[in-house]
């Protein structure tokens, strides 16, 4: 297993680190101009546990990959894979879980945006990779 991150999962957590830039803007514009949906402070807390939530998920996908195509034996890595994608989803459950305990502190509309962006960057994400690999 090698150290570090992927090029493919540094470009998808810079991605989902810009859409949190962009959604951050678009959230606080609409709520100060259009419709006050929840407090500007909880939602841009929201969006940050909501992104970094999707950039741990980003890691542990990956390293979760990596160990499991260095496994031999397929059951066994069948069984591993199985038992990462339950702790990511455990993950995802707790977060939101601490943000509805702590709803004055953590909006669940920045949360579900910041969760629910890891699809968007992953396409983001696909469009910088076939970019690339086309001038090589």
């Amino acid at each position: 297993m090698k150290p570090g991150l992927s090029v493919t999962a540094k470009i998808m957590c810079s991605v989902l680190a810009g859409l949190c830039a962009f959604f951050m803007a678009v959230g606080l514009i609409v709520n100060k101009f259009v419709i006050s949906f929840e407090a500007p402070a909880a939602y841009a807390a929201g969006l940050l546990i909501g992104t970094a939530l999707s950039m741990v998920r980003v890691i542990m996908m990956e390293r979760s990959l990596n160990r499991a195509a260095d496994m031999e034996d397929y059951d066994h890595a069948r069984s591993y894979g199985s038992m990462q994608v339950f702790i990511r989803n455990l993950v995802t459950v707790g977060v939101f879980l601490l943000v509805f305990f702590y709803r004055t502190v953590f909006g669940l509309f920045g949360t579900i945006i910041g969760a629910l962006s890891i699809q968007l960057a992953a396409y983001i994400t696909g469009f910088f990779l076939r970019k690339d690999s086309a001038q090589i």
